[in-house]
């Protein structure tokens, strides 16, 4: 994963604000990866970011390709990474501030299988939902 964040709550909404930043002021988006952790750090999100601290951050807003339809699928890399991830049971490939959104009931005990499915359809949501 190339940004992970603690699943926590707050940490969560840290990183949202941060999102919130990048969004109102490109000019604010970090440039390196050294940049992000000390936005990171500044923001108090806890999180790690693979790389060295000059390899390259780039952001870019669906707004930059104009009225095309942009569709961003991970690499096969990134995907195994996801699905090696997977497990049978709750799935805990969500993070917790899902749970808000259903006043906290209980995750279902999902079958490997259904846990590898669900997996999949996250992807897919992903790819035609532009990340918002």
């Amino acid at each position: 994963m190339r940004v992970q964040l603690r699943d926590d709550n707050q940490n969560w909404l840290n990183w949202g604000d941060l999102v919130q930043i990048w969004i109102d002021d490109p000019k604010t988006r970090p440039g390196n990866v050294g940049d992000l952790r000390a936005q990171l750090a500044e923001k108090k999100i806890d999180g790690t970011v693979a790389g060295a601290d000059h390899r390259t951050v780039q952001i870019v807003s669906y707004a930059d390709y104009g009225d095309a339809l942009v569709l961003a699928v991970p690499g096969p890399e990134m995907r195994d990474h996801k699905l090696s991830t997977v497990q049978p049971g709750t799935y805990g490939n969500m993070p917790l501030f899902y749970d808000i959104a259903y006043a906290g009931a209980p995750r279902a005990n999902l079958s490997a299988q259904e846990a590898h499915d669900f997996a999949i359809r996250r992807i897919g949501e992903y790819t035609v939902n532009e990340c918002c």
